[in-house]
């Protein structure tokens, strides 16, 4: 499982050795004189982002939180927020414009690209 750190503090994704135990608890690994020091990473502080598994057009991962722009049957560009829909057991586009809602899968992603995520403007 591919995932990805976002440091609300500093406001920014965190680039070092992050580990998430089998209890989704955050560790992250850093070297000091006589080895390796793992720290618990705070739940109020750092937000885990989840990959789902697929990429955009330009073959970059999509996570959980990415903005998305596709352009879906009826060549109508849309964009919207990635997350899972538990009711489909899918992961969806929840549109921005409209209620309406796109299943991603394989087929779609050659017509979809990553324009942001839920941090941009935090």
């Amino acid at each position: 499982m591919s995932f990805r750190v976002y440091d609300k503090k500093k406001k920014k994704f965190v680039q070092d050795s992050i580990y998430l135990t089998p209890d989704g608890e955050l560790l992250q690994s850093s070297r000091t004189l006589f080895g390796n020091k793992m720290t618990f990473l705070h739940e109020d502080r750092y937000v885990f982002q989840q990959a789902i598994g697929l990429n955009d057009k330009n073959d970059t991962p999509i996570y959980i939180g990415d903005y998305l722009e596709a352009t879906v049957a009826d060549d109508r560009v849309v964009t919207g927020l990635v997350t899972f829909a538990e009711e489909l057991g899918s992961y969806v586009i929840l549109c921005f414009d409209s209620d309406e809602y796109f299943v991603l899968g394989q087929s779609v992603m050659q017509y979809t690209k990553i324009i942001g995520n839920v941090f941009d403007k935090a």
